[in-house]
């Protein structure tokens, strides 16, 4: 899963921009604390949690 970049991060001497995707050599307790810190964002999981509203939203109407 490619991980986002929201803010200029530098990984390994290597300057990652906003909107550049994560290196996939990132330890996963480097992706979780920068997830915590809203440095990056998995759009994955963006895009599952906006599916699951709509789904809310149209049952709630459908109601």
């Amino acid at each position: 899963m490619p991980y986002i970049a929201e803010w200029n991060i530098r990984h390994n001497g290597k300057q990652i921009a906003i909107g550049e995707e994560i290196p996939k050599d990132m330890k996963k307790e480097e992706v979780d604390r920068l997830l915590k810190m809203k440095a990056i964002k998995d759009p994955e999981a963006e895009a599952k949690a906006i599916k699951e509203a709509a789904a809310k939203k149209a049952k709630e109407a459908g109601e």
